[in-house]
C-alpha cells in the first residue's frame, strides 16, 4: 500500500490542484454537446474514477473493449466486444466523438487502431484521449521491467489489481509519434500537450520516494523540460470534413495482441 505519511503530504501539497483525470475529464466537458454519440474506446467496466455522464443529457455512449465484464458499465447505451475480427463492429460515420482513457499505451497495431477510429468518427469528429508520456523516466522504467515486479509496484502504489495490470507497448506514446500516426489516418492534430501535472505517484510506497517525485515535478515546471518528459500527455484530434483518409489493405494481424488490455491499468 501507498505509505500512510506520503498520501497525508500528497494531499496536503496537491489535494487541490488538477489531476490527470480532472485535466481529462475537463477536455471532455468541453467536447459533448447534446445529440452526439460518444465512443468509449477500452470503456472498461466504468469503475474507477468515471466521467459523470449524468450531467449530459440527449448523448449516445457506446463503448467498446476486449473484456467482456466492460459489457456492466452502466453508463453505457451499448457495447461492443472486441473480437479477432480487423474491423471495429461499429457502423462508419457514425461518432461525434471518440474517447481513450490510458489505452494508447497498450495498442501494438498503431495503423489498424487508427485506421479504425478514422473510419468510424464523422467528418468533423474529434477523437480525446488521455496517456502516459513513453520519455518520463516511471514509463521507461515500466517497458523494461519485468511484468511481475511491475504487478507488484503497481498493487503497492496505485492498489491495482494485478489481473488488471496488462503488458505495454508506448508504440503511440510521443509527440513525434501521435502525429505521425495522425496524419497517416487523415486526422488533424487540434491540441497536443505533454505536461506534469501532478509529482508521479508510483514511488508513494515511501516518503523518499515521494518527495523524489516532488523534486522531479518542480524541476519539470520550472525548467519547462515537461514538454518533453512529463508525465501525462493529453490530445484533440480531428477528422477533417473535406480529410481524405489513406485507408491502406488491411495486412493479417492479431486484434487482440493489437489491443492489448484496453483501459489496463499502466
Amino acid at each position: 500500500m501507498p505509505s500512510a505519511l506520503a498520501a497525508k503530504l500528497r494531499n496536503r501539497m496537491f489535494g487541490e490542484k488538477p489531476t490527470s483525470m480532472s485535466v481529462y475529464h475537463d477536455l471532455i466537458a468541453k467536447a459533448v454537446e447534446p445529440g452526439m454519440t460518444v465512443l468509449d474506446v477500452g470503456c472498461g467496466r466504468g469503475a474507477l474514477a468515471p466521467y459523470p455522464w449524468h450531467k449530459h443529457s440527449n448523448i449516445k455512449l457506446w463503448g467498446i473493449d476486449p473484456d467482456p465484464t466492460a459489457a456492466e458499465n452502466p453508463h453505457l447505451e451499448s457495447f461492443t466486444l472486441l473480437t479477432d475480427d480487423l474491423n471495429w463492429q461499429i457502423p462508419s460515420g457514425t461518432v461525434d466523438l471518440a474517447i481513450a482513457r490510458y489505452v494508447l499505451e497498450h495498442v501494438a497495431d498503431p495503423t489498424a487502431f487508427f485506421r479504425n477510429l478514422s473510419r468510424v468518427l464523422k467528418p468533423g469528429g474529434k477523437f480525446l484521449f488521455l496517456t502516459p508520456n513513453r520519455w518520463h523516466p516511471a514509463m521507461i522504467a515500466s517497458h523494461w521491467m519485468p511484468y511481475g515486479l511491475k504487478q507488484r509496484i503497481l498493487a503497492l502504489t496505485k492498489r491495482a489489481d494485478p489481473h488488471d495490470v496488462f503488458p505495454t507497448c508506448y508504440l503511440l506514446n510521443s509527440t513525434a509519434a501521435m502525429k505521425s500516426v495522425a496524419q497517416r489516418s487523415g486526422l488533424e492534430v487540434t491540441d497536443l500537450q505533454t505536461r506534469e501535472i501532478q509529482p508521479c505517484g508510483y514511488l508513494d510506497f515511501s516518503v523518499l520516494g515521494y518527495f523524489a517525485s516532488c523534486a522531479y515535478f518542480a524541476t519539470m515546471r520550472v525548467t519547462g523540460l515537461q514538454r518533453f518528459f512529463g508525465m501525462t500527455m493529453t490530445g484533440v484530434l480531428t477528422k477533417a470534413n473535406s480529410a481524405t483518409v489513406r485507408n491502406a489493405t488491411p495486412q493479417p494481424t492479431n486484434a487482440v495482441s493489437d489491443w492489448q488490455s484496453l483501459g489496463a491499468t499502466t
